[in-house]
């Protein structure tokens, strides 16, 4: 569990890279996807967070190790409230539909949970507290992946998560893939905290990790 920039965290890896930002207002906490283990989450009591603060998990597609622990953790915390782009939004909100969640891949069953809001502009804006979280459509991973933008003392830091893939058959889309990385390529983030890999900065690193999948 590592501190990022001031107020945004790196939980650690539960399947995916799972973030956390503090807003310090009454809007709480704010996650950038699950993961698959809710005690990791519950782990934030370590840095004197308290996990019945999380209010909010934005999803970024709809693959089970970035929403595997959601519905754990609206069990545990009825006050969360989750959002998705409204083209990954039936896999995350009903059964049957593990071939776009790729659960059985982990061999675990999925239980859905219900969206507060569902994304269906090419950037929606969350405004939790002063922060104002950009929630930019970038398909091509899954159809509704997005990607998060925000902007903290000047320094933007973009949620990018599996910028790397992989291109899936009959879910990905690899034109829509390579288009959406030109379009974060132009936002000229100065910290990426990507899916599984972990944090790129400055923000000639953070060009590089995306040009190496543009090329």
């Amino acid at each position: 569990m590592q501190e990022v920039y001031k107020n945004i965290y790196h939980l650690g890896d539960s399947g995916c890279s799972v973030y956390l930002i503090n807003t310090h207002s009454q809007d709480g906490l704010v996650l950038i996807d699950c993961g698959m283990q809710l005690n990791m989450i519950k782990k934030i009591s370590k840095i004197g967070l308290n996990p019945m603060h999380i209010k909010h998990c934005i999803i970024t597609h709809f693959h089970i190790d970035h929403i595997g622990a959601c519905a754990d953790l609206k069990d545990y915390n009825k006050q969360v409230k989750f959002y998705a782009h409204q083209l990954d939004a039936t896999p995350i909100e009903e059964r049957g539909y593990d071939r776009e969640t790729v659960a059985s891949w982990y061999g675990v069953n999925y239980k859905p949970v219900k969206l507060a809001k569902k994304f269906v502009g090419e950037i929606e804006i969350l405004k939790f507290g002063n922060l104002e979280f950009n929630c930019i459509h970038t398909p091509g991973h899954t159809p509704g992946s997005i990607s998060v933008l925000l902007e903290i003392e000047g320094k933007k830091v973009l949620f990018g998560q599996d910028l790397h893939g992989p291109i899936i058959p009959g879910i990905s889309n690899f034109n829509d893939y390579q288009n959406s990385l030109r379009k974060l390529l132009e936002l000229n983030a100065d910290i990426l905290c990507e899916g599984h890999f972990g944090i790129f900065q400055p923000a000639s690193e953070v060009q590089r990790y995306i040009n190496s999948y543009i090329e």
